[in-house]
């Protein structure tokens, strides 16, 4: 793929990205304006935290499937290249299947393990594992999503993939907007059943134009496959961990109050915001970038690539993430102050919002150092991190959360972060002998410098335009608009003015092409 392409590719995953995230901030402020911050929505969230975490399976089959399928695109005959690809998706399909089915059937021991804050209400808990039924369902059709998004992603098709939150978020939002006051959760469960139905639709037409179809292959015997499932083990648990994180968060959090486990979801969908618009974009793109560069042996190139990856990654979420931490009550009213959700519920996501905007930064770097260790071929200390991570967000848990409850969660979720991430880059740099960690701090030393500047001109702007306007709403809307036009310039000039060698050579670039 030539560079244009590929920043022309780039700039239309990140807008499809952006869009999927927009819409995503509309589906939340309808589900908190329609359901609050009650056991309702905590239910809803914990059987979707339960789906997300089983989806780490489809996340490490589509990692580890499309290295193994572009090779085959460059050296194996059509024939044998598809009928992998039939064979992966059925096999993974029958496994899912069969996952699926024991879990609906001990849906309610899940809740007791997992979500035990659920079993002291008789309706609580009924409702909690009707729900989880329904929702496992989406398994099913995420695993085949997941096969079928690696054969575009192997043939360098990455639109429809992208496009897969947008689409997914409008049923949620039809639903949300005209079936709610009918079917209620119930029926929102259902509806995201359907989202991920939608998810895999949207990618088959191109599956279909690339020449594949279905056919009911089934070869438990093909050495390809068991090299993939071999691959598949240390990601997988990897991932799991990651989200069993998450779980573990929401399992405390259902022993706080009813609406903690809403409080805490909440928090962290603001706080990834601008993580998984650009950071995930960035390892996308840089992933194969790596590969090609260890494959090739050239340390070098490889190690300037890698830092100017993980510079380009603090260049965006440090900002952001101060940002974030100066408005996160504004943030909070506009997007989900309505409704049934209220001020005290606001004030809660906000408190615990602060405390997690600092993983924003550690999540962004640490994806680029598992695409690191991954391209080196080392998948078995990404994963024994996962442990480790897990192993501190629960010590702090256990001690912190008496103390600050949501917001002590939050706070044990950041330090665990920075704790792993810390942690990792120490690794890769002895891994690699070197990795030029001094540009890295220097850096990071620059760029914290103008956010933090930046955050205290946001701060004056916030609190002028919420002393100036009467409405909290309006009032709220004007002191983002207005940070983020000002905030943005200050940063800008800033980073330019102390030379952030990624900055500069991005506006040097845009000079060359004007010219």
């Amino acid at each position: 793929m030539s560079g244009k392409k590929i920043i022309k590719s780039s700039v239309v995953v990140m807008v499809l990205i952006i869009l999927g995230k927009i819409l995503a901030l509309v589906r939340d402020a309808l589900i908190a304006a329609k359901f609050g911050a009650t056991y309702v929505t905590d239910v809803y969230n914990f059987a979707l935290g339960l789906v997300y975490l089983l989806t780490t399976i489809s996340y490490g089959l589509t990692t580890t499937f499309i290295p193994l399928h572009t090779e085959q695109l460059q050296k194996s005959i059509k024939k044998v290249r598809d009928k992998f690809v039939y064979n992966v998706i059925n096999l993974s399909s029958i496994v899912t299947i069969l996952i699926s089915i024991i879990l609906i059937i001990f849906a309610k021991y899940i809740i007791y393990i997992f979500g035990h804050g659920f079993g002291n209400d008789p309706v609580v808990f009924s409702t909690s594992v009707n729900i989880t039924r329904i929702m496992l369902l989406s398994l099913i059709f995420i695993s085949i999503q997941s096969v079928i998004t690696g054969v575009l992603q192997a043939h360098k098709e990455f639109y429809e993939p992208a496009a897969m939150a947008a689409v997914s978020n409008v049923v949620y939002i039809v639903y949300l907007l005209f079936l709610t006051n009918k079917y209620g959760i119930m029926g929102f469960a259902v509806a995201t059943v359907v989202g991920f139905i939608m998810q895999l639709v949207i990618n088959i037409p191109k599956y279909l134009k690339l020449g594949y179809k279905y056919e009911a292959v089934i070869d438990t015997k093909d050495r390809e496959v068991h090299k993939m499932f071999k691959m598949m083990i240390p990601v997988i648990i990897s991932t799991s961990v990651i989200q069993l994180n998450v779980f573990v968060n929401r399992s405390f959090a259902t022993n706080i109050f009813y609406g903690a486990v809403t409080v805490l979801d909440y928090a962290n969908k603001i706080n990834t915001l601008a993580y998984e618009v650009f950071a995930i974009g960035i390892a996308m793109i840089v992933y194969p970038t790596l590969s090609e560069l260890a494959a090739k042996g050239d340390k070098e190139e490889y190690k300037k690539a890698l830092v100017k990856s993980i510079n380009t990654i603090m260049l965006i979420m440090v900002p952001a993430a101060v940002a974030i931490a100066v408005l996160r009550t504004p943030l909070v009213t506009v997007i989900f102050k309505r409704g049934a959700f209220t001020n005290e519920a606001a004030v809660l996501t906000a408190n615990a919002l602060f405390f997690y905007c600092p993983a924003m930064i550690a999540y962004g770097v640490r994806d680029i150092l598992n695409k690191a260790f991954y391209s080196v071929k080392d998948t078995k200390t990404p994963m024994i991190n996962s442990f480790i991570g897990i192993a501190i967000n629960i010590v702090i848990n256990i001690f912190i959360i008496k103390y600050m409850q949501v917001s002590g969660l939050t706070l044990a979720t950041t330090l665990s972060a920075v704790i792993t991430t810390i942690i990792m880059t120490w690794q890769l740099n002895k891994k690699l002998q070197g990795i030029e960690i001094r540009n890295v701090i220097n850096s990071f030393i620059k760029i914290t410098v103008s956010s933090v500047i930046m955050g205290g001109i946001i701060y004056f702007i916030n609190k002028i335009a919420m002393a100036s306007i009467a409405s909290e709403m309006l009032g709220s809307l004007t002191s983002i608009i207005i940070s983020f036009i000002l905030g943005t310039a200050t940063y800008f000039i800033l980073i330019y003015l102390l030379k952030v060698e990624e900055f500069n050579s991005t506006i040097r670039t845009i000079r060359n092409r004007k010219v």
